[in-house]
This record gives structure tokens, sequence and C-alpha cells, in this order.
């Protein structure tokens, strides 16, 4: 063994000499006593697990952005029932709302059922009225329609005839842009002759898709009407039914109504967010992102436990080395503490590993899924079935600082039961025993 420094045993906890003499013990020779292959096994787990975490929690974070996306890029965030207020004080609100500065934006709408008919064929269908202004923000709007355009969407009297129909209803009808649709609402029209259904015959003006594929339910039964138009045809002159308000964070929509309540609402109007009307959903992602993160936690800690056989195979190997430290005058709390370096030292190197190939994935999750399709055949991922065109991976930093937090504690507490050990190891006997 090298000649040591007896002053420096004195060194401070946690000093040059404590973590050199960890290094030391660390890049020995298997035959010299070194570190086991076990304990390279286990930063290696350590390692794969961090990663499989980051990964999985990114793809299921991305999902779940989608998720949202896919049922908020429709509607609001808040829905609140204005159909029984005038509508200049309804105006009054929505001035109100559009100034507070975590609200995008406050638009009117109307909504209803209808059927939908066209040379024989008849669909239900889902109606929503919205301003050609509002109209144009909607995301799947924005971009190229699946044939068609909104270019005029709204002109004419009481906002014309032209509607925006859904793909796949509009391939259940065998209809296209410029083909007219007949519409049916629910409830009739009273006349001097009894009720009659209220029915209108309409022009396709363009024809879009919410997303690809057949993913979202919303393409089977979606219809775009300008607002005037529906208000007649659903017989809300002067109202607006309902108002849907778009925050720029969704995720603290029950902070910002209560807010709102207090400041903009009128008092006792019937609200829902999108966490209630949809609190299925957000109670089962809820749900399956807290287990993942509970699998994923067990498996570093049983990957993390092989240190601790790495260590006591060390700390066997290196009986002789601690005994002679201990006669030069290192205190248990020094050999305690030099060993508990050895299980963080893997620990952080697994760490480093695994945040860096867990980040690598999901930063170059695009070329890694074309090369796997590739190599597949496309079996990796379909399009068609989930309407995306790449596996989201929307990486979250609080799932990646869990990871690394989790990883280096485990890595610490396995490691102090082997060190305690070797901290009570009686330098008489184990020189005895050499």
């Amino acid at each position: 063994m090298k000649e040591i420094d007896p002053s420096a045993l004195k060194d401070r906890p946690f000093g040059s000499y404590e973590r050199s003499l960890s290094f030391r013990y660390l890049r020995a020779k298997r035959e010299h006593g070194g570190v086991a292959i076990v304990s390279i096994l286990s930063l290696v787990g350590i390692a794969l697990a961090v990663a499989a975490l980051i990964i999985v929690m990114s793809i299921m974070n991305g999902f779940r952005a989608e998720l949202v996306d896919r049922v908020l890029g429709n509607s609001g965030h808040i829905r609140i029932v204005s159909g029984q207020y005038p509508l200049d004080e309804v105006e009054q609100v929505i001035t109100a709302l559009e100034g507070r500065p975590n609200v995008q934006s406050a638009m009117p709408v109307v909504e209803g059922y209808v059927l939908t008919t066209n040379s024989g064929l008849a669909r239900a269908a889902f109606v929503r009225g919205l301003k050609p202004e509002d109209a144009a923000k909607l995301p799947y709007l924005q971009s190229d329609l699946y044939s068609g355009t909104v270019e005029g969407f709204g002109e004419g009297k009481f906002g014309g005839n032209g509607v925006l129909v859904s793909e796949r209803l509009a391939r259940s009808l065998y209809i296209g842009s410029g083909d007219e649709i007949t519409l049916v609402a629910p409830e009739g029209a009273s006349t001097m002759g009894g009720v009659l259904p209220r029915r209108k015959v309409y022009t396709v003006q363009g024809v879009f898709q919410v997303f690809a594929g057949n993913a979202n339910p919303l393409d089977d039964v979606l219809i775009i009407m300008p607002l005037e138009q529906s208000q007649l045809f659903f017989n809300f002159r002067d109202r607006y039914p309902i108002l849907e308000v778009k925050l720029t964070d969704p995720q603290h929509v029950d902070v910002e109504l209560q807010e709102l309540r207090r400041t903009v609402l009128p008092p006792g109007i019937p609200t829902q967010t999108w966490k209630e009307l949809y609190q299925g959903i957000v109670g089962a992602l809820e749900v399956e992102r807290s287990m993942m993160r509970l699998i994923f936690a067990v498996l570093i800690t049983i990957t993390a436990l092989n240190i601790i056989t790495g260590i006591v195979m060390l700390v066997k190997n290196k009986a002789r080395d601690v005994a002679i430290l201990r006669t030069m005058g290192a205190t248990r709390s020094t050999v305690l503490r030099v060993f508990l370096m050895v299980g963080a030292i893997l620990g952080t190197l697994g760490l480093a590993i695994g945040l860096a190939l867990g980040l690598l994935v999901c930063f170059f999750i695009e070329p890694i899924q074309d090369f796997l399709n590739l190599v597949t055949g496309g079996a990796i991922w379909n399009p068609d079935v989930y309407g995306l065109p790449y596996i989201p991976a929307l990486i979250d930093w609080f799932e990646v600082g869990f990871a690394s937090f989790y990883a280096l504690f485990v890595s610490v507490i396995v490691a102090l039961l082997p060190a305690w050990n070797a901290a009570r190891l009686d330098p008489v006997e184990a020189l005895r025993s050499e």
C-alpha cells in the first residue's frame, strides 16, 4: 500500500484525501481488490432505469399534451352558460374577460345536434356556431383544409349559408366542398299548421380534418357554422348560450376560474372547467402517471441494491487496508465516508449516463423512430392509427429532477450498510486474519 501521510487522515469530512481514496478503490483492478463486476452491472442498471424513466415519462407527457390539445383544440378551457343574460351584458363580460392577463380569448358559441342528410343518406352531427375570426383561430382551420377554403366564411346575410364539415362526416355522406347538405334541427318551428321540422340547405364551403387518422371522434360529427346563422337556425336570436374562455395555461384553470368569479363573472353564473368536463380522462392520466413513476422508482431501487454486493466484496478485499488506516489514526467516520462515496460515485456515474441517454433519445426521437420503422417495416408506429406522424416526447424537467434525486439517494442509502460494517471493522482481527 502506498505510504500515507498521517496528517492527511485528519482531513475534513468528504475532503480531498477521502475522495482520492474512494476513486483509488474504484480504479483498482479486480485482482487488487477493486470493485466487483456486479457493481459495474449495477451502474449500468441504474443508467438504463433512469433513461427508461425519462423516456417513458416524456412520451407519456407528450401523449398527455396531445390528448389535451385534441380535447381542447375545438373548445375552451372554461365554459360559461350565458344564455339567461342579455346580449349587451354578455358583451361586457367578454370585453372584461379578454382584458385579463391570463385569458387568451373569450368567444360566444352556439352548439346543437342536428340530423344531416344528402341523397338519401342521414348522419347525426354536432354543430358549433362561431364568429369567423374565432373560427380562424382553430388550429385545424389555420392550415390547408382537406378540400375547399375558409376564405369568405361567415360573409353574407346573417353569416351566409356556407359551412365547414369534418372530413369523415363528409366522406360518410359522399359530399365535398361545393356540394349541398341539409341540416334538420331536433326542435321544430311553430307555424299555423303546427310544429314543423326546422331544416335548411347549406353549402359545404370546406372540408377539414381535426387530426389525421381515426384517433379523434370529432372528425365523424363536427360542423362549423357562422355564429349569426347558428343563432337563427337554433332559435337563439339576441342570445349567446355559451361563452368559452381559453387560458394561456389550461393546467391552472381552477385557480383562474376562482379569480374570474371574484372579479369579472356575474354572481351565480354556471361554469364548467375542462377538467370537470373530462374528469374521467384527467383522472386516468394522473393515476397512470403516478403508477409509472412508482414502477420505475422500484426498478431503480432494485438495480441500485446490487451496489451492496459490490461494496461488501470491496470491503472484504480491502480489510487489510482498512485495518492499516485505522491503526494510523483514521476514524470510523472516515472509513464510513470513504465506502459511502464509493456507492455515491457509482450512482452518480449511472445517473449521468442514464440522463445523457434518456435526453438524447427524447431529443432525437424522430430519426430514431424513422430508423426503427425502416428496420421493422413500419411496425413501430402507424400514423394512421394514432393520428400523429411521430411519437410525441415532451421532456418534463420535474421528472428528470425526480429521477436524478431518487437514483442518487438510493445509491447512497444502499451503500450505507456495507460502509457501516467497514467502519466497525476491528483492525486487530483484520490484520490477524491476514
